[in-house]
């Protein structure tokens, strides 16, 4: 029987921008739920269950760090992955502080993306 694969949720606002994630991480092997809004990402979160949450910073209808923080009260154990605009600096602190384990800013390459998951659903 193969191993179930591992589940990931993407909460990105830009359709584009999930689906492209989801192309890639489907492609090495993980299933993938893409979402554009907090609503129903929580949606998800609260019906289902995931190895890693991946956040975009703003949606229509909330903040990343919102969403983390209300992630973090529903599954305070699944990772979650802030996949940001801010690529350093202060900015970076307050999504650390509401729960985010691991920042990536999106001034890197998609592969570099992949990658940092692959490493943080393998260990």
């Amino acid at each position: 029987m193969p191993a179930e694969k591992r589940r990931i949720l993407c909460a990105e606002s830009n359709k584009d921008v999930g689906d492209l994630i989801a192309l890639m991480l489907e492609r090495k092997g993980y299933a993938v739920e893409s979402v554009q809004t907090v609503a129903d990402c929580l949606k998800l979160a609260t019906t289902e269950r995931f190895d890693l949450y991946i956040l975009n910073d703003t949606y229509i209808d909330g903040d990343s760090l919102e969403l983390c923080m209300q992630l973090r009260s529903i599954d305070p154990a699944t990772p979650v992955l802030l996949f940001s605009l801010e690529s350093s600096g202060p900015a970076r602190q307050r999504p650390l502080q509401a729960g985010v384990q691991i920042y990536k800013s999106k001034t890197s390459d998609f592969v570099s993306l992949v990658q940092t998951i692959d490493q943080l659903l393998q260990s």
